[in-house]
């Protein structure tokens, strides 16, 4: 009877079945779900609270909807505005809010799930795995992708206009740059290597555009096609199929100047200020000075970075929680290091894992190689580990540490499954306690989320004395037709946003102090100089009864109308409204007093 079926049922009967049934039960459906879950219940934690540069993200998405088509970010002439864009077309949809915006980047967050898995499962075909192993190092690495330490989950929420877009692109590149050279080995006919060049020539530029950080994910994938080339020209002798290849790179160029189109455009109108503006942020130091500086990057890259992106920890967290994360970069490091040692293992094991993360561990080489390099690095060294200013640019080494853990957890799967293994351990015993291993790793990285404190979470390391709840200050302002004011940017541009651009606020320290920051919107900026009594808005110590600002409008002359308003523990948001007359920032040095907090 079983012949008369396996005769009667055609085999292309059988496919489609077996695909809907791949489709509806896939593991990745789980990742999904858990990464979804975990980043609306930050969101949610986290009560909305935003950040300075986070606030001029949606005023800029909002600006969109009024008409306006900015290239880049506002006073920074090498982010692209895409982020901002994304976020237009939420609000435009769910309408204005903190919510709308975090959702962009929850939702783009699954896209790198789903590209983590896809690169899984190319990597897992190149080692030759089998289907089952395949599956579960495409699981393992997807869970991991999508239960991030705390550091990284709350990067990829933070909206600082194209972080996310960027580790998106950056593994989308290196996904593409290997299936290029896999092709390539398979004699892929041109009209296919054609697609795949012009594909990648355009996320190369769109990259560009968006933000140059993706620069790390441009040399690994470079490295990677030129490694392949020498193997291909050594394994067969003749230099005609690099020749052939090299033929379509024009095709690449084309799709990468379509990608940075904008930035070309702009730059072209602009004086090339885009082009400029980059190269003046590697700094004019000597080769000895940025030899010595990228040796004390790496020291603090090891010491303060490191154990956060592997860890999670944030700045400035409680002890209970840097326990925890204490505890998970000891698990996760020693993965990683577990993981570079079997490499050099002179056996078939070996030869698999360097398969599985030869090319994620060349990107994370090349990532922290130009992080030490840089001057952002430098940042790190130079305000101490506790404000964390520079942590964001090494983040894209994150995204390679999916691979590591599960390679590990494939192998170590495989090892207990050999028969030596089962001579001394109970193979269905050991494969519970790794997956159970695995399982507790998982949940112990997901608890943070849950008691990382709401308020401090997404508050900028630049003025961590801002307020968590700018609501009743916001009414505040609207009860008293205030539209006006002057702060310093973290604690004026989240006002601006929450109002709907009803209230123009401005930082005058550019002003006051030109060369020190950046006049990010020189429109508000004259705006608020030529309003009629414009406020000032100042962050105080809770037990100053006689602040600075008040000495300085008394020697002015000018009266005033005074509200204060809790801040966070031990601080205050002070509003001052001149009465008799306007105050300008710039009249008297006395009134120098925007920073963090009034002094």
């Amino acid at each position: 009877m079983s012949t008369d079926i396996s005769v009667t049922v055609a085999p292309a009967q059988k496919k489609p079945i077996t695909q809907r049934s791949t489709l509806r039960f896939s593991p990745l459906w789980l990742c999904l779900l858990l990464a979804f879950a975990l980043r609306i219940w930050l969101i949610i934690h986290t009560h909305g609270v935003i950040d300075g540069d986070e606030a001029m993200v949606g005023i800029q998405a909002q600006r969109i909807l009024h008409g306006e088509f900015p290239v880049y970010f506002y006073g920074q002439p090498y982010m692209g505005s895409l982020e901002a864009y994304l976020v237009a077309a939420l609000f435009a949809v769910f309408g204005i809010s903190v919510w709308a915006m975090r959702l962009e980047a929850a939702l783009l967050s699954l896209v790198l799930v789903w590209v983590t898995w896809r690169f899984a499962g190319a990597l897992a075909e190149a080692a030759h795995l089998s289907q089952p192993a395949r599956q579960r190092f495409m699981t393992v690495a997807g869970l991991c992708a999508a239960i991030v330490p705390l550091y990284d989950g709350v990067l990829e929420l933070h909206m600082l206009g194209g972080y996310i877009e960027t580790f998106f692109l950056m593994l989308l590149l290196l996904l593409s740059s290997f299936q290029l050279a896999r092709r390539w080995f398979s004699d892929a006919n041109q009209g296919e290597m054609a697609w795949r060049w012009a594909g990648i020539g355009f996320i190369v530029g769109l990259g560009l555009w968006i933000n140059p950080l993706i620069l790390s994910a441009i040399v690994a994938a470079t490295l990677w096609i030129l490694g392949s080339f020498l193997l291909q020209w050594r394994r067969r002798g003749t230099a005609m199929p690099i020749v052939r290849q090299l033929l379509l790179l024009p095709l690449a160029v084309f799709t990468a100047v379509i990608g940075m189109a904008p930035a070309l455009v702009w730059g072209a109108t602009n004086q090339w200020a885009n082009v400029t503006y980059v190269f003046s942020l590697s700094g004019h130091e000597t080769l000895r000075m940025r030899f010595m500086s990228a040796l004390n990057v790496a020291q603090s890259f090891e010491s303060c970075i490191t154990p956060r992106l592997i860890g999670g920890a944030l700045p400035q967290e409680n002890s209970a929680l840097l326990g925890l994360h204490k505890a998970l970069f000891i698990l996760g490091l020693g993965a990683i290091i577990l993981a570079l040692g079997m490499c050099f293992l002179p056996t078939t094991q070996g030869a698999t894992i360097r398969r599985l993360i030869g090319l994620p561990a060349l990107f994370a080489g090349v990532a922290t190689g130009i992080f030490c390099t840089s001057a952002v690095g430098g940042f790190e060294v130079l305000y101490g580990c506790t404000n964390d200013f520079s942590g964001r640019y090494a983040t894209p080494v994150s995204l390679a540490l999916p691979f590591f853990f599960a390679a590990v957890f494939v192998l170590l799967w495989q090892a207990i499954h050999s028969p030596h293994a089962s001579r001394w351990l109970h193979q269905r015993l050991a494969h519970s306690l790794l997956a159970l291993t695995l399982v507790l790793s998982l949940a112990a990285q997901a608890l943070p989320y849950a008691f990382t404190s709401a308020g401090e979470t997404y508050q900028s390391n630049y003025c961590i004395f801002d307020p968590w709840d700018n609501t009743p200050i916001l009414n505040y302002l609207e009860q008293q037709h205030i539209h006006f004011l002057w702060a310093h940017n973290m604690l004026a541009y989240p006002l601006v946003f929450k109002s709907h651009l009803t209230i123009i606020g401005a930082d005058p320290v550019p002003v006051q102090h030109p060369g020190l920051a950046v006049n990010r919107l020189p429109a508000y900026t004259q705006a608020v100089l030529h309003a009629n009594r414009a406020s000032m808005l100042f962050i105080i110590p809770h037990d100053d009864v006689q602040p600075h600002i008040f000495q300085a409008l008394a020697a002015l002359h000018v009266t005033y109308h005074a509200a204060r308003f809790y801040s966070q523990p031990g601080y205050d948001v002070l509003v001052v409204t001149p009465l008799n007359r306007s105050v300008s920032p710039l009249e008297s040095p006395q009134l120098d007093l925007f920073q963090c907090v009034s002094s």
